[in-house]
Formats: structure tokens, C-alpha cells, sequence
């Protein structure tokens, strides 16, 4: 299925690794142009002239803590400036951070949750808002997570959240629907991707499993998930899911929370 995204500019959010970066391989093999943004500068370019090569688009790197007030906003203004133009964004950034319960969770922790996670939401959707209706529309798709949906103790901080960034999203949906601006929230389960990195060693050394097969083993003995589908997802899995909603493709969903979960029971 063509995307439609030949051509078209698209700014990533985290696309230096991980969910976004997964995502930005498979828009640029559409052909689309990128902007990736990270707060490495080393990694991120060398992942941009990867991309690059390998498809022939033209994919840039730009620093920026989406943490940090200004960076991101400065940085998606120079994007829109070198590209002539933004048609979509997706934000995969932020952390897991300290796992702590309630007694534990001291104000200045709380402020790095907000920060990381809503307020770098909020400040890389302020800044892309005017571009996409300048050019006519386009496509905002967020992060929530799978523990939005089951309360854990450590992920409270986390979960709180990432539930916030799905009353943006559907806010910013409902603002700007009129003017051409679709806004989805992607809540993705467990996904083997880079993120798991520390998990499949461990237990790839504990299973003497190859990696996928390890982050199997260790979903289900672990973590005890319980998974229709019985197993992980896999990055491309998800990368499919951010690029379709990002396309026109997907261009009657708007203000969705769309789990991509393999079918997780609590």
C-alpha cells in the first residue's frame, strides 16, 4: 500500500531511537522527508545519514530536549524554515524515570515527569500546530503507554502522564479538526525494540535464547504478561501503526487512543 507520504516533510520527536526512529525508517523507504530530533547529537546524525543513504530522502538532525522549555519549539521552527514546509509529527519521547509509589515521590520528581513527558508533548505540538495548518493539514500522533490502562504503584508518576497527554491529544483534535489537523495517541504494549536492550541481554544470558525468543521467555516468566498473541510486538509492528496515522491513509481518524498491545489481559 503507497502511504502517500512521498515528498511530504514529517518531524520526529524522539525519531533518534527507539519507536520514532523505527517509524522514521519506514517513512523514509515511503520517501518522505524527515526531521529527527534527540538530545544526541553523535547518534542522531549518524542515524539521519543512515537514512539517508539507504533511501535517497532527505533526512536531518536536529538537537533538542523537548524537556527543556524553548529547544524543541526553536528547533521545529528551523525544520519547518530548511524543509520549506511540515506536514505531520509524531512524538515518541520520554522516559520512564524513577519507579516510586505515592510516600515516595518527592515534588522535584513529579516536575521531571511533567516536564519529560507532558510539557515536551505540549511544547513539540505548539510549535507544529501553525505549520501543519499552513500547509493545509496534517497529522499529530502522541504517546501514551499500555500502563494507562492497568494502575501499577511504580508506574504512578509515568501512568499520570501519559494519561494527560491523551486529554491533549483529543483536545488538540477537537481545536483544530476544522483547520486540517488530525491528533492520535498511539498506547503501545511490550515492543522488542532498542528500548528492551538491558532486558533481552539479561535474559537472553539467563534463557541462552536468541533475542526475540528471550524477550518471550521473559514477557511471560518475568514480567508475567499475559499476551493474546504470545509474544512481544515487533518494532516494524508498531513503526506501521505511527506511519499509517501519519499518512492520509489514515484520514478520517482523529482524537483516537489506539492500543497496539498484542492483546494484553490484566
Amino acid at each position: 500500500m503507497d502511504l502517500g507520504v512521498r515528498g511530504k516533510v514529517f518531524a520526529l520527536v524522539g525519531g533518534t531511537g527507539g519507536i520514532g526512529f523505527d517509524t522514521a525508517r519506514l517513512l523514509a523507504a515511503e520517501g518522505a522527508n524527515l526531521a529527527l530530533f534527540g538530545r544526541g547529537r553523535e547518534r542522531g546524525e549518524t542515524r539521519a545519514q543512515a537514512l539517508a543513504q539507504e533511501f535517497g530522502a532527505d533526512v536531518r538532525m536536529y538537537v533538542a530536549d523537548a524537556s527543556i522549555s524553548g529547544q524543541v519549539e526553536a528547533a521545529i521552527e528551523q525544520a519547518a524554515a530548511d524543509f520549506g514546509q511540515l506536514n505531520g509529527m509524531a512524538n515518541t519521547s520520554g522516559l520512564m524515570q524513577t519507579r516510586k509509589t505515592l510516600l515516595d515521590v518527592s515534588d522535584e520528581v513529579w516536575e521531571q515527569y511533567f516536564q519529560d513527558h507532558l510539557m515536551s508533548t505540549v511544547r513539540a505540538a505548539r510549535a507544529a500546530v501553525p505549520h501543519l495548518i499552513a500547509a493545509g493539514g496534517g497529522t499529530i500522533v502522541n504517546t501514551a503507554a499500555l500502563s494507562i490502562h492497568a494502575m501499577k504503584p511504580p508506574l504512578m508518576g509515568y501512568a499520570t502522564m501519559k494519561n494527560a497527554v491523551v486529554s491533549l491529544t483529543k483536545n488538540i483534535a477537537l481545536t483544530y479538526g476544522e483547520q486540517g489537523v488530525r491528533a492520535n495517541t498511539v498506547a503501545p504494549g511490550f515492543i522488542a525494540g532498542e528500548s528492551v536492550d538491558g532486558i533481552a541481554k539479561l535474559a537472553m544470558k539467563k534463557y541462552g535464547l536468541p533475542r526475540f525468543e528471550a524477550i518471550t521467555k521473559a514477557m511471560r516468566e518475568d514480567y508475567h504478561l499475559n499476551v493474546a498473541l504470545g509474544r512481544p510486538g515487533r518494532p516494524e509492528e508498531i513503526a506501521d501503526l505511527y506511519a499509517f496515522l501519519l499518512s492520509e491513509r489514515g484520514g478520517y481518524m482523529t482524537g483516537a487512543l489506539i492500543n497496539s498491545d498484542g492483546g494484553t489481559q490484566f
